[in-house]
């Protein structure tokens, strides 16, 4: 099953990498924006804008992948048999493994994507605590979409209209709000948590490399 699956995850996992390419993309651009014409370098940027809001949430939806893990150890009955069957037990350490690095690597690309985004806003005074909250509901509304009523990326283009009414249907469902707020809150947390522990690892790395 582990074999079957790699077709949607190195699809998910390249949809998953499109924004953090964009975010730094957007980066380059606004940094150099004073060697290019202005009105060209801003419109750049917004269009960039706009495609990086739209593919970021292809990041964050891999934490939910683990479904997928639970799906498998039900099917092959793996809860029940791993205690008596070595092969069974290995298998269910493979399948754990393998949805942790995936999850994993939902939560790394959800935090390079908006690391460079978040410091042009540092940079120009705007801080999370300013603009956290309202991007981590729109993040968690998109991985409610995608997972829940199977909308896509590109159904933004063609079926704007039953998404914009969806997302606006959620504010008359309490319980559904509620759900979506706790995952922002998931989301944020552990952006912050990712994004210490690379700049740990990026430090770790520099002082490591003037030893050389």
């Amino acid at each position: 099953m582990l074999i079957s699956a790699l077709y949607w995850v190195a699809w998910n996992t390249f949809l998953a990498l499109i924004p953090v390419v964009l975010g730094y993309a957007i980066y380059r651009l606004a940094r150099r924006s004073h060697v290019r014409p202005r009105i060209l370098a801003k419109a750049a940027i917004a269009i960039l804008g706009i495609a990086w809001l739209v593919f970021l949430p292809n990041t964050c939806y891999l934490v939910t992948e683990w479904r997928h893990f639970l799906d498998a150890v039900g099917y092959l009955d793996l809860h029940k048999r791993w205690q008596a069957d070595s092969g069974s037990a290995l298998a269910l350490m493979m399948y754990a493994l393998f949805y942790l690095c995936f999850s994993g690597t939902g939560l790394i690309t959800f935090t390079l994507a908006i690391r460079p985004v978040a410091s042009l806003l540092r940079q120009r005074g705007a801080t999370m605590w300013i603009w956290g909250m309202p991007f981590f509901l729109l993040m968690a509304t998109g991985v409610y979409l995608g997972l829940i009523l199977r909308f896509n990326t590109w159904d933004l283009v063609g079926r704007a209209g039953p998404i914009w009414e969806t997302a606006a249907g959620i504010a008359h469902r309490p319980m559904l709000a509620s759900f979506i707020v706790a995952f922002a809150g998931f989301l944020w947390l552990a952006y912050a948590a990712v994004d210490i522990w690379i700049d740990g690892v990026i430090y770790r790395w520099k002082k490591a490399d003037s030893r050389l």
